[in-house]
């Protein structure tokens, strides 16, 4: 459960534990069906009962805000296909690391998460959004910090283009990570940020969601 904070460009390794605060993370994310698969079909045979049918969603999109007992929040979104071991942050809102013994806000669209053969603690029969009781997954993170920037409450809103944020409508379906609930946080691009990875294990354990 330790994460390892790499500045590329050299510079001094940050190291913190991974291990989530319980007692003010209170769901280890929301998992929200990304596509689906029928199963089953009807009996052919004449006269024989038609065999089960129903649908098998294969990939979910996850977003989590974790905090750590460190007190870094880690805002987080990537797709999982539990028919693979290990899939891509989104490209838009992957994820934005903060607070604690960091200080800083580092934002990134590119890493990967691994959650090997024991998946994510999921029910791929459900259609609706579910809260995340439990996981552990590895990260492997790439992104940037401006050195000076400090530490913003982040939070999530509603976005039509991962640009600005916009009020909820049956047409926002999608959020993104944001600190003044005006426009969305991208990696920056500032000539003077420093890339990192943000390298690690993941493990959370939600007492008070109840599996659906």
């Amino acid at each position: 459960m330790d994460l390892t904070f790499l500045p590329t460009s050299g510079g001094d390794v940050l190291w913190f534990p991974g291990e989530v605060d319980t007692s003010v993370t209170s769901s280890c994310g929301t998992a929200s069906t990304a596509t689906a698969a029928s199963t089953g079909t009807p009996g052919a045979t004449p006269g024989a009962a038609p065999a089960a049918t129903g649908t098998t969603n294969t990939k979910f999109a996850i977003v989590s805000q974790l905090v750590f007992k460190t007190r870094e929040t880690l805002f987080l979104r990537y797709t999982y296909d539990f028919t693979q071991t290990q899939g891509n942050i989104n490209a838009q809102q992957g994820f934005v690391l903060t607070g604690g013994v960091f200080g800083k806000t580092a934002t990134g669209t590119q890493g990967t998460v691994k959650w090997a053969s024991t998946g994510i603690n999921i029910n791929t029969s459900l259609t609706a959004a579910q809260e995340i009781a439990t996981f552990q997954v590895d990260v492997d993170l790439i992104g940037t910090y401006v050195a000076g920037n400090t530490t913003t409450n982040n939070t999530t809103c509603f976005t039509l283009d991962n640009v600005n944020c916009t009020a909820q409508s049956s047409t926002t379906t999608t959020t993104c990570f944001t600190s003044n609930n005006q426009t969305c946080l991208v990696a920056s691009t500032n000539s003077t940020s420093t890339q990192v990875v943000i390298r690690g294990n993941l493990k959370c354990n939600a007492p008070n969601v109840v599996q659906q």
